[in-house]
C-alpha cells in the first residue's frame, strides 16, 4: 500500500474559508530517480537531489497558510474577481495569475495580496480580458 502525505492548511476571513495545499511525496518522487551517470575515473558519490526547492517543512506550511489567507481576502472583496485568480506563494513571495475584466481588478488584487500578514512581495501576473 502506497500512502501519499498532503499539507493542506486552512484559512478563515470575513467568513469564508480558503483551503492550500501541496504534495509531500513530491521531494520523495525527485530522490527515487537515479541519479545521472559520473564521468568515468570520477570518484563515485552519492549525489543528494535538491530539497523542495530549499524549503524547510515549516516554510511550506507557512506558505500554504499565506496562500489560503490571500485568496480569502480577494474572494471576500467585492471590488475583485477572487475566483478567477490563482494564487501560489514561494517563501513569502506571492504570484497572482489569472484573467480579470479591467486594469483596476489588476491594481487592486496587488494591494489586497500585498496588504496580507506574511507576503514579503507580490509578483502580479494577471491579465485582462476572458
Amino acid at each position: 500500500m502506497k500512502l501519499r502525505m498532503l499539507l493542506i492548511t486552512a484559512a478563515v476571513g470575513a467568513g469564508l474559508a480558503g483551503l492550500a495545499g501541496c504534495d509531500r511525496n513530491e521531494p520523495t518522487r525527485q530522490a527515487a530517480t537515479p541519479p545521472p551517470s559520473t564521468a568515468p575515473g570520477s570518484p563515485s558519490r552519492p549525489v543528494t537531489p535538491p530539497s523542495d526547492t530549499g524549503r524547510s517543512a515549516g516554510q511550506t506550511l507557512d506558505d500554504a497558510g499565506i496562500t489560503a489567507k490571500v485568496k480569502a481576502a480577494l474572494i471576500a472583496d467585492k471590488n475583485v474577481s477572487g475566483t478567477a485568480i490563482n494564487v501560489d506563494t514561494m517563501q513569502g513571495r506571492v504570484t497572482l495569475s489569472g484573467h480579470v475584466p479591467d486594469q483596476a481588478q489588476v491594481d487592486h488584487a496587488a494591494q489586497v495580496a500585498s496588504s496580507v500578514e506574511g507576503v514579503k512581495a507580490v509578483d502580479n501576473k494577471l491579465t485582462v480580458g476572458s
